[in-house]
């Protein structure tokens, strides 16, 4: 089982989203401790070598090292 973690900017950021989103990024995220590598990576731009996901509205940029999961930074998926 990989290790997740989470910077301190990031969960800032957590507190201040609506419940609803929020709870939907923790919730896509949990999978990634046991299949770290089920989401493609970006070959270039911003994030390029970092994976994503879609959640709702925000895109989670993470990182894989050995069996740990770096949760790198939210991002909007669509400008509201």
């Amino acid at each position: 089982m990989a290790k997740i973690v989470w910077p301190e900017h990031v969960l800032e950021l957590l507190d201040e989203l609506p419940l609803r989103d929020a709870d939907l990024i923790v919730e896509k995220t949990k999978p990634l401790g046991r299949f770290p590598r089920m989401y493609p990576v970006r070959p270039k731009g911003r994030f390029r070598r970092h994976r994503w996901l879609l959640a709702g509205r925000w895109i989670v940029y993470y990182r894989v090292a050995d069996e740990t999961v770096y949760i790198r930074a939210l991002w909007p998926a669509q400008i509201p």
